[in-house]
C-alpha cells in the first residue's frame, strides 16, 4: 500500500497537468481563431509602414510610431498604457550607393542597403575587385593576401526549409565579415530584387568595415558573371554610422484580467 500511496500522487499530478494544458490550449486556440478571422494586424502594419515609414531607434519617425502605438493599445482595450524610458544607440543611414563594373566595362548602379549598425565609407568611394564566396568555411580557406583590399560577396541564400523566420535570419546573416568591405545577399525568403538587411554587430578589436546587401535577383546575376572568371569591380559610397545615444521610450499596455489577477501573460 505504501508504494501505491507514493505513486498515486505522481500519477494524479500528471493527470491534472494534462487537463490544465488542454484547457490552456483550447483558450489560446480561441484567441488564435479570433485574430485570424477578425484581426486588424495587417491593416495596422500597413498603416504603420505606409503612413509613418522607417522607424530607426532615436529617429523622428520612431517617436511618431511610439505615440501611434499608444493610441492603438488604448483602442484595443488596454486599461493601462504608459511609456517606459529607454536609452538607445542611434544609427543613421544617410546617402549611399553601389556601382558594379562588369566585363564589358560599363558601370551599373545597383539597388542596395547598408546593413543596420554598419559603418559607412564616410562619403568616400571604396573601390575593389569582387570575389565570390558561398560560405564562411570557404572564406576562411582563402589566404589573407587574396582578400586584401577586395570586396567579398557572400551569396548565401536564405534557407527555405527553416520554419521560423528568426532561425533563417540568424543562419543567413552569420557570414557577415570581410576585409575592405562586404556585400551580402538579401536576408529574405522572397526571390525579388529588394534588399533586406537586418542589423550587424562588430566584434571588439576588429576594423569596422562597410557592409551592404543586394537583392536576390542581382545577387544571382552577379554570381553568374563571377563564375565566368570575369574581373568585376564595385564602388561603395555610404554615409551611415553610429551617432551616440538618445533617451526614448518603449510602449507598454496592460489589460487587467477578470478571474485570476495573479496570472500575467506577456506578449510583444
Amino acid at each position: 500500500m505504501k508504494k501505491l500511496f507514493y505513486v498515486l500522487p505522481l500519477f494524479l499530478g500528471g493527470f491534472f497537468y494534462a487537463q490544465n494544458f488542454k484547457a490552456d490550449s483550447a483558450q489560446f486556440k480561441k484567441i488564435s481563431n479570433e485574430i485570424l478571422a477578425k484581426g486588424k494586424g495587417y491593416d495596422d502594419l500597413k498603416e504603420l509602414t505606409k503612413n509613418i515609414g522607417n522607424r530607426l531607434c532615436g529617429s523622428a519617425n520612431y517617436e511618431k510610431a511610439t505615440h501611434w502605438a499608444m493610441q492603438k493599445l488604448k483602442n484595443a482595450g488596454a486599461d493601462k498604457v504608459w511609456l517606459q524610458p529607454v536609452l538607445v544607440k542611434v544609427w543613421t543611414r544617410g546617402q549611399e550607393s553601389l556601382k558594379i563594373k562588369t566585363g564589358n566595362g560599363k558601370w551599373e548602379v545597383v539597388k542596395m542597403l547598408s546593413l543596420g549598425n554598419s559603418e559607412g565609407t564616410k562619403g568616400k568611394d571604396v573601390k575593389g575587385e569582387i570575389i565570390l564566396v558561398k560560405t564562411l568555411e570557404d572564406f576562411l580557406k582563402i589566404p589573407d593576401e587574396m582578400v586584401k583590399n577586395k570586396i567579398v560577396f557572400f551569396n548565401y541564400p536564405f534557407k527555405q526549409e527553416f520554419i521560423t523566420t528568426g532561425q533563417a535570419y540568424g543562419d543567413a546573416g552569420k557570414y557577415r565579415r570581410s576585409t575592405a568591405s562586404v556585400i551580402i545577399r538579401s536576408l529574405t525568403s522572397n526571390f525579388d530584387d529588394v534588399p533586406h538587411t537586418g542589423a550587424l554587430k562588430y566584434d571588439d578589436g576588429i576594423a569596422k568595415i562597410p557592409a551592404v546587401a543586394i537583392g536576390a535577383e542581382t545577387a544571382d546575376k552577379l554570381e553568374k558573371e563571377l563564375l565566368k572568371k570575369q574581373h568585376i569591380e564595385a564602388v561603395i559610397n555610404s554615409n551611415c554610422g553610429m551617432n551616440g545615444e538618445k533617451l526614448t521610450n518603449s510602449v507598454i499596455g496592460e489589460i487587467t484580467g477578470n478571474k485570476d489577477k495573479s496570472v500575467i501573460v506577456v506578449s510583444g
